[in-house]
């Protein structure tokens, strides 16, 4: 055998590999979503039937001010 015909089997299972690795890996994903229980949408209904998002809480600093040496670590 010459060294293109090895380089193109190489080519050739490598890519056949690739495919059939991909093709499994849809499919796992597809279990696991069947899977998967069903959520409510990703937010709650309030009691007078209007849709309510969740958000995240947001983290205010109690103070902006730095000090020019407060990198500085003290042992």
């Amino acid at each position: 055998m010459d060294l293109v015909s090895i380089f193109s089997t190489v080519v050739l299972v490598t890519t056949i590999v690739t495919l059939i690795l991909a093709l499994a890996a849809y499919f796992a994903y597809k279990v696991r979503e069947w899977r998967k229980p069903k959520s409510s949408g990703g937010g709650k209904i309030s009691a007078d039937g209007v849709f309510e998002p969740i958000f995240l809480k947001r983290h205010m600093l109690s103070s902006l001010e730095h000090s020019p040496d407060e990198h500085i670590v003290s042992t």
